[in-house]
């Protein structure tokens, strides 16, 4: 069995360590230049392509997602994120943003690496201070627990009774997200997961000096950042927070996903 990850980031050198630790053969192309033979073909996750290029880090330069997609090895198996056509020429395609074992792992090495930066940048414990939490999601609960764990008082902002009701139960203050300008004031951390504008011009000037805002959330994010910085609101942003703080546990999860779906699909081919 041999996995060949091209291009992405540090993750993608985790997955081929956990791929030999499993004892597959690993290899990673961190330019994106392919070639050879390969059982299971790993593009970068959560974004393969951006803007037509292949998602490298520096110093590399992405291929074009034409030339990189014709230049894959044959293989059964691609794991894979956006920016890809709807049509591939391979047996079976995955995006680890479906599989449920994962998303649940990325939340937890998110919540993870964002409480570290949290303290390296504040220079002070967590325990004792107020942290507010937008959105109870997967990161969301995630936070929640090890700051309530850590002894900070959470409080966390969610769209809906459910989430509130659930919020209360794991020890956190719940508050509606329409009461976001009422509740950041209070706050020494702010951490938004959510991907849409929960932060208004009226909650990011209610923000106190001294507390700091960390944005895990993905484009269109949780404020309009460049307005918030202009009021001197301290906003770090922090997506893709576990290939930067835990590449190699994130690069981990990332071929568990391509093992679990190797092994659905030989047992499939064996029943079929």
């Amino acid at each position: 069995m041999k996995l060949l990850a091209i291009g992405g980031d540090r993750r993608m050198l985790g997955a081929v360590e956990a791929a030999r630790h499993a004892g597959w053969e690993g290899e990673w192309k961190p330019d994106g230049v392919s070639g050879g033979e390969a059982d299971v073909v790993m593009l970068p996750w959560p974004y393969s392509f951006k803007e037509g290029r292949l998602v490298v880090s520096p110093p590399h330069e992405g291929g074009k997602q034409e030339d990189v997609l014709a230049s894959l090895p044959a293989c059964r198996l691609l794991i894979h994120g956006k920016g890809l056509p709807e049509s591939l020429p391979v047996a079976q395609a995955i995006d680890p943003s479906s599989d449920e074992l994962f998303l649940r792992r990325n939340a937890q090495l998110t919540a993870e690496g964002a409480i570290c930066r949290a303290m390296q940048r504040m220079e002070h414990a967590l325990l004792g201070s107020t942290c507010l939490i937008t959105g109870y999601g997967r990161i969301g609960q995630e936070l929640c627990a090890r700051l309530c764990a850590m002894g900070a008082f959470v409080i966390v902002c969610a769209r809906n009774e459910m989430q509130m009701r659930a919020a209360h139960a794991a020890g956190a203050h719940p508050v509606p997200l329409s009461q976001i300008p009422s509740a950041v004031g209070v706050a020494d951390l702010i951490l938004n997961t959510v991907p849409a504008r929960v932060l208004g011009e009226d909650a990011l000037r209610a923000i106190g000096m001294e507390t700091l805002v960390l944005e895990l959330a993905s484009a269109p994010y949780g404020a309009d950042w460049t307005l918030a910085r202009s009021l001197g609101v301290q906003v770090e942003m922090e997506s893709g927070v576990p290939g930067r703080y835990a590449p190699h546990e994130a690069g981990a999860a990332l071929f568990d996903v391509a093992k679990r779906h190797w092994a659905r699909g030989q047992e499939e081919k064996s029943n079929g």
